[in-house]
């Protein structure tokens, strides 16, 4: 049997759900990102350098610019791509390589369920260039294969067993998920259960519901939004809103101009962002006033 005379890019079919498919930007930040990976240590050249930079098995560098312009991706886009893959425990970023310009991050194999014996010859085989391919008859058992293994749990992210409290809450947040019709995996239910507090999950989920019909990924936005914790943000930013409302209004303020997530002093054109910590926020609203009364009663002077 003929040999392909060809070299494939070996995609992980966790990428090939319909969720990642309909993402063109997703694609083709994760093509970009296994164009860079190696099974094998390599040594990288710095631009503008007289060092190398090692990098060991399925690490990458990432540079936002350098990775907008080869991805063809806005920058916007290939740091909120990255962010999404690190939130779902895909990519880590390395500690203690990197710098100003770059980071270093690394695809976690683990995440990834293997092809009975295939994955490895064609992460190599990719690599190294080699032009022999797979037998075809070959691809087409491994094909069937991969189908119908079920799905794999990873075991560096969901390893350790729920405790019964936990698997009362997944219980409930699997009902609630059913009733609100939002597609949330039991799978990354468990692995929320297991980082934070029952409470954040269902802040978070609320803010979903919220928001629901200008999300596109549900899932893929709670990884983002548990992590940066956002409905702490959102809370900073309603408290904040309601204090500059009633703060401008009891003190005849006109020169305040509020927006959904900031307000603006017209005079100084200085911006006090309400995602701030009420306290701090606060604080820094009350000064700029109390200088824009200075600056009256000095205009009133002359």
């Amino acid at each position: 049997m003929s040999k392909i005379p060809y070299v494939f890019l070996a995609m992980p079919h966790e990428f090939l759900t319909e969720d990642f498919l309909k993402d063109p930007v997703m694609i083709r930040f994760i093509v970009w990102m296994l164009k860079r990976i190696s099974p094998n240590p390599s040594l990288i050249p710095l631009k503008g350098q007289s060092k190398l930079l090692r990098l060991d098995p399925f690490e990458f560098m990432f540079g936002r610019e350098a990775c907008a312009l080869a991805a063809g991706i806005s920058l916007k886009n290939a740091r909120t791509r990255l962010k999404q893959l690190i939130g779902l425990g895909y990519v880590k970023k390395v500690a203690n390589k990197g710098a100003s310009t770059y980071s270093v991050y690394r695809i976690e194999t683990s995440a990834f369920r293997q092809s009975v014996g295939q994955q490895k010859e064609q992460q190599v085989e990719q690599q190294t260039g080699r032009s022999a391919g797979h037998n075809q008859e070959t691809q087409i058992v491994d094909s069937k294969n991969i189908k119908e293994t079920p799905n794999v749990i990873p075991k560096a992210i969901d390893r350790s067993p729920l405790s019964n409290k936990q698997k009362s809450d997944l219980e409930g947040l699997l009902v609630y998920c059913q009733d609100k019709n939002l597609k949330i995996s039991e799978r990354a239910l468990r692995r929320w259960l297991r980082l934070y507090e029952l409470q954040r999950i269902l802040d978070h989920l609320a803010l979903l519901v919220n928001g629901l019909d200008g999300i596109k990924k549900p899932e893929a936005w709670m990884e983002v939004a548990l992590k940066e914790n956002y409905s702490a943000l959102n809370s900073n930013i309603n408290e904040n809103r309601a204090f500059t409302e009633d703060f401008v209004k009891r003190n005849k303020w006109n020169g305040i101009k509020i927006t959904q997530s900031y307000c603006t002093h017209s005079l100084s054109s200085k911006d006090y962002s309400f995602r701030l910590p009420p306290e701090s926020f606060r604080k820094m609203l009350i000064q700029c006033y109390e200088q824009y009364c200075q600056n009256e009663e000095a205009s009133d002077d002359y």
